[in-house]
Order: structure tokens, then C-alpha cells, then sequence
């Protein structure tokens, strides 16, 4: 039976808008959003006090140590936490029971999600992909059902609730400033050459994934990055100019079922040019702008991962601890 509930994605999946992506209204804002300095990232001062990216003709991989694994995200229209179908218990449901049977203690979580946090109205981009990408980066994946009791928690199931204790994490450490669509908004923000440092020090480099926003309006989808091919070329005339093409893997949340293992991968490729001066096979960048269709399709802002996260949800009802126990994990 479990099986036919999660059929329903297909069904809840109908909005095409919905599938292109996916967002969360809670994702950082300019307000709230930890900006991190390339300096504080660790790259040196240049002159002036510009901060130094030297590259090199040619084509350079990195790959992150940590793959992210894909999930659906849970969209705030879609009532797959809260709602019992055909006899299934929801994610939330089961957290409860599972609260009053083991712990011995009244929860109400599916209620405070069906009441406070539920949309159907609400954007069609709007979800747990900012959690989703968090958790993926962060945490193992959920890849077997585990069962309490007669409770039985399919990987749906711990995925959702794995998320919920994400959803609400604070201040984590930024590049580039998300577009509030304001009238002040920079568009061509995150710049391709902090883009392009980002990607030698956490890829390259530390081979750490970090959380890309792919939709440079106002709409956030957050994806996790964890791969990257780039290649640079000369231009054949002008002597301060390297063209640049790169391809970014990241995981995607498309996936067919609530109960998905694994990772969906998908590719996103971005052109750009930087400008800088040669110092011998070296290329001192100064700046860079966005070429080709990546002037109008290129990352909003990136998401560092965080040394240290505090876990949080927007559901009171739910405690990390016991989410934990359900998941069968010890921290």
C-alpha cells in the first residue's frame, strides 16, 4: 500500500512549474545571510585590495569527497507531511505516534504543519530544497525503511523528517546576495569571478561541496554542488581577457518518488570572461562578467558548508532528538 500512496507524486507533480525546480521562501535574505569575504575564505589580497584568483589555460576537474543524495523537497503546497492517504499514516503522523507510544508524550505535529505551514496556495517554488541541500551535504542518507513497533517508516518518511530538522537553520556562511527583486537588485550577482573562486577553493581545492541558488531572479532553487569541469582558453587578440566554460554536477530533487535513494545527477553550464594580466603561465584575474545565455542563467548565491550547524525546524512540535531515534541515529 505504501507503494500506491507514493505513487501520488505523479499526480501532485501535474504543476510543470513545480518540477523545473525547486525553492524555499525561508531561504537566506540579504538581512539575514552570513556574507563571507573571499578573504575569510582564505584567498590572498591583490593590490589594491581586490582579492587574488590566479588560473591557467586549460581544463581542471574537482570533485567533492562527499556526494549530495537526492530527495524530493517537499513543496509547501504539497500536504504529503501531514496528510494520511488511502490507510498510509503521514511522515508527521507517524512522528506523533510514534511519540505517544515510545515517548510516552502528546505531539501534535501534524496538526501545527497541516495549520501553520501548509499552503496550497503558497508559490510553486516554494519547499524544503534549502534543507534538502543542507541535509544532503551534511548528513547520510536514509536508505532502508526502519521500523518502531507496528510503525513502519518508509525512506520518504525519513527523508521528510530528516529535512524538517533543517528547514530552520540560521546565518548560514554566503557568497553573492540573493535578488529580493528589488528594484536595486544586481542581476549579474554572484559575479563570475567570486563564482569562479568559490569553485577552486571548496571544489578544487578543500573537495567540499557547497549549495548553488541556479535561478539568478528572484526565486530561489537551491541545488548542492559537488563537481566541476572548467576549461579556459586565451582569447585569440586581446592579452587580458580568458574565456571560460564550466560545467557544475549537482543533485537534483526531480526524482519519481517520495522513496528515492541515491543521487540524481544533472549538469548546469555557465560561460564567462575574465579579465586580469598574464604573469608568466599565470592568469591574474581582475574581474569577470557573464557571456552567452549565462548572462541571463547563472547562480544567484552560494551557501558554504557551515563548520558547525545548529538544527532547527519551523514545526515546534518536533524535537530533534526524537527525529534522531527514529532515524536510529546517535549523536
Amino acid at each position: 500500500m505504501a507503494s500506491n500512496v507514493r505513487t501520488f507524486l505523479v499526480l501532485v507533480c501535474i504543476g510543470a512549474v513545480a518540477l523545473a525546480g525547486c525553492g524555499e521562501d525561508g531561504a537566506p535574505s540579504e538581512d539575514d545571510a552570513v556574507e563571507v569575504s573571499a578573504e575569510e575564505m582564505g584567498l590572498r589580497d591583490a593590490d589594491e585590495g581586490a582579492q587574488r584568483l590566479e588560473v591557467m589555460a586549460g581544463e581542471r576537474s574537482g570533485e567533492a569527497t562527499i556526494k549530495p543524495w537526492s530527495s524530493w523537497w517537499f513543496p509547501t503546497w504539497d500536504d504529503f507531511l501531514f496528510a494520511e492517504r488511502d490507510g498510509e499514516l503521514s511522515p508527521l503522523q507517524k512522528y506523533d505516534r510514534y511519540s505517544s507510544t515510545v515517548l510516552r508524550k502528546t505531539t501534535t505535529a501534524a496538526a501545527y504543519e497541516r495549520e501553520n505551514l501548509y499552503g496550497r496556495h503558497a508559490s510553486s517554488w516554494s519547499g524544503l530544497c534549502y534543507a534538502w541541500a543542507l541535509a544532503s551535504i551534511l548528513e547520510p542518507e536514509p536508505k532502508g525503511e526502519v521500523t518502531h513497533g507496528s510503525l513502519h517508516f518508509a525512506v520518504g518518511d525519513l527523508k521528510a523528517l530528516l529535512l524538517k530538522t533543517y528547514e530552520a537553520v540560521k546565518d548560514p556562511p554566503t557568497v553573492g546576495d540573493r535578488n529580493d527583486g528589488a528594484w536595486d537588485d544586481e542581476y549579474e550577482d554572484i559575479l563570475p569571478h567570486v563564482f569562479h573562486r568559490v569553485l577552486v577553493r571548496e571544489l578544487f581545492q578543500k573537495q567540499r561541496p557547497f549549495i548553488m541558488d541556479k535561478d539568478a531572479g528572484y526565486e530561489v532553487w537551491n541545488v548542492p554542488v559537488y563537481k566541476a569541469i572548467t576549461k579556459i582558453e586565451r582569447d585569440a587578440s586581446a592579452r587580458d581577457v580568458v574565456h571560460v566554460r564550466t560545467v557544475v554536477f549537482v543533485a537534483s530533487p526531480d526524482v519519481e518518488s517520495y522513496d528515492h535513494v541515491g543521487t540524481e545527477a544533472t549538469t548546469r553550464e555557465y560561460t564567462y570572461d575574465l579579465r586580469g594580466v598574464w604573469v608568466g603561465d599565470r592568469f591574474l584575474v581582475r574581474e569577470g562578467a557573464w557571456t552567452e545565455n549565462s548572462r541571463w542563467d547563472h547562480p544567484d548565491f552560494l551557501i558554504l558548508p557551515p563548520d558547525r550547524v545548529t538544527r532547527a525546524s519551523f514545526n515546534p512540535e518536533i524535537d530533534i532528538a526524537t527525529v534522531d531515534a527514529i532515524l536510529e541515529r546517535r549523536r
